[in-house]
């Protein structure tokens, strides 16, 4: 990518929305592809570290939040996150 010394780096409160617009229109396959297009379209630096770090953070809140709620029907759960990780779409039950 050229031009990206001069751009700001993503943060961490806008890469959702960012993620799920991309997701939405494109349908990349990588994290370097998400990146790639988020630092395109939007104007900023975008690493493929960027999103797995806001995946990772992602998840934690999942686990706490269903730590929280209690007794859920975890088996739905995981076929429901394997199922839309596989068509590389975000979890709308989340």
């Amino acid at each position: 990518m050229k031009n990206t010394k001069d751009k700001p780096r993503v943060r961490l409160d806008e890469i959702g929305l960012y993620l799920r617009t991309i997701q939405a229109e494109y349908k990349p396959k990588t994290n370097q592809e998400m990146a790639d297009l988020i630092t395109q379209f939007f104007n900023v630096l975008c690493l493929p570290e960027d999103i797995e770090h806001y995946e990772a953070l992602y998840q934690e809140e999942i686990i706490r939040h269903r730590a929280s709620i209690g007794s859920e029907d975890l088996e739905l759960e995981s076929r429901r996150h394997e199922y839309f990780s596989k068509i590389n779409r975000s979890n709308p039950f989340y």
